[in-house]
């Protein structure tokens, strides 16, 4: 009977379960904090308190493996958001509005979690222990075929870290010798402050606010998204020592620096924040298990724990639901056991970690201060998207195909498909015309828009 552990109950563990739950005779989730039955932030997790946006790739995914998901998720809060009525602030424009694709979800990530926790717990062969802190994994005869908890092992045929990006298996491996993959760290010294709003229809005029950044004017980024409890989720972000603050006073000052007004005025009329909460991001981080000659086998490493970068892209659950979808589908093939299944995996989850790390990453080496391993060709990336992003003010194929990228749906490869490059290089041709003034969504009565100044 063959058996496997997953290391943590993060989104990406419990994705993962729920893969090998088809595969696999018997899955353990072994979690190290005690859980509760409710959407409460996990102490393990400070980026759970920020804003999270569940995109179009790994909702699709959760919902082939969870039916009734989305609808369950609505029925708690969860608002759907698209690009008919969204504002989304980048390089001098607002996106612009129409139909981007399939909607997104929008609720917080401890939400998420309670209801993939619910749905897990189903799971015949499934079993989720809390309080549970995995001392290492066990290593015998060149394999790993377990793990010790307490001094006690827990043998299994496949043992899966999903622990995040300061996985103690992943130290434990390396500083033994045993397991130690190049990584690569990329500087960007983001911090986020992130609180709530109570919403009401007349806050706002559309669905959800983002305030991205442009380089080389700006670097700040702010969002409004709504969640469930009709609240508004605030996050906003500087990087390199550019603080957004914990006052209330030093958050509207901080909002009202945007490249758009209207996350400070939608803050002043709506705020101040509650539930306040700080996050520092020092560095984007990749685990390169698919430049290591020789892996471990019984053992594989997934989310967080192999790649997380600049949280502000959104895109760190949807690429651990698509490493969860190739390590089922390379399990399938292999079978749980085989010594090649690491090497195989490995290779498709670089294969996927490649787009949102060259989204991120590169859009992060835009800032002079930035350091760590650049790809080449990253500026010549980022020149070509900062022409995209100009073209989807105007271009709603090119907001299309731009957000279907972002939302890891298509290979970045699509934005330089010929319909798509037409309409990029039209839209940057000199016109013997000035641009339109940029139009910004209203926030509350025209008076109150006024007042704020």
């Amino acid at each position: 009977m063959a058996s496997a552990v997953v290391v943590g109950a993060s989104v990406a563990g419990l994705l993962t379960a729920r893969v090998l739950s088809d595969l696999v005779d018997d899955v353990v989730v072994l979690e190290r904090e005690h859980l509760i039955d409710a959407p409460a932030a996990r102490g393990h997790v400070p980026q759970g308190r920020h804003l999270h946006l569940l995109l179009t790739a790994g909702l699709g995914l959760m919902v082939d493996w969870f039916p009734g998901i989305r609808e369950e998720l609505e029925g708690l809060g969860a608002v759907r958001i698209d690009g008919s009525r969204a504002w989304v602030y980048q390089a001098g424009g607002y996106r612009a509005q129409g139909d981007w694709g399939r909607a997104a979800l929008s609720m917080t990530r401890p939400l998420l979690e309670q209801v993939l926790r619910r749905r897990v717990a189903l799971l015949e062969n499934v079993r989720l222990e809390d309080g549970v802190a995995v001392d290492r994994v066990e290593v015998s005869d060149g394999r790993v075929s377990g793990v010790v908890v307490d001094g006690v092992s827990r043998p299994a045929d496949l043992v899966v870290d999903c622990s995040g990006r300061s996985s103690r298996i992943a130290h434990q491996l390396a500083s033994s010798g045993i397991l130690a993959p190049p990584v690569s760290q990329v500087s960007i010294d983001c911090a986020y402050t992130s609180g709530f709003m109570q919403r009401s229809t007349d806050d706002f005029e559309g669905t959800f606010l983002v305030c991205g950044t442009s380089p080389p004017t700006s670097f700040r980024g702010g969002a409004v998204l709504p969640v469930e409890g009709e609240r508004w989720m605030v996050t906003l972000a500087g990087v390199h020592g550019d603080l957004p603050g914990i006052t209330e006073g030093e958050l509207l000052s901080f909002a009202r620096g945007l490249s758009s007004p209207a996350v400070g005025q939608l803050l002043a009329r709506a705020g101040p924040l509650s539930s306040v909460a700080v996050y520092r991001f020092p560095f984007s981080q990749r685990r390169h298990y698919e430049k290591t000659r020789q892996l471990l086998p019984g053992f594989v490493t997934l989310g967080d724990a192999a790649c997380s970068f600049n949280p502000i892209y959104g895109q760190g659950m949807a690429c651990a639901a698509l490493q969860a979808e190739a390590l089922g589908e390379t399990v399938r093939t292999t079978g749980v056991g085989s010594p090649d299944l690491p090497r195989l995996f490995h290779r498709r989850a670089a294969r996927i970690i490649d787009a949102p790390w060259a989204i991120a990453v590169g859009a992060d080496f835009m800032h002079p201060m930035t350091v760590g391993p650049k790809a080449r060709g990253t500026d010549a990336l980022n020149r070509y998207v900062l022409r995209v992003v100009k073209a989807t003010h105007t271009s709603v194929p090119v907001a299309r195909s731009f957000n279907r990228v972002l939302n890891l749906v298509e290979p970045p490869t699509t934005l330089i498909r010929p319909s798509v490059l037409g309409r990029v290089l039209a839209s940057s041709l000199p016109g013997p015309h000035r641009p339109a003034p940029v139009h910004h969504p209203r926030v509350g009565p025209p008076s109150a828009v006024q007042a704020d100044g």
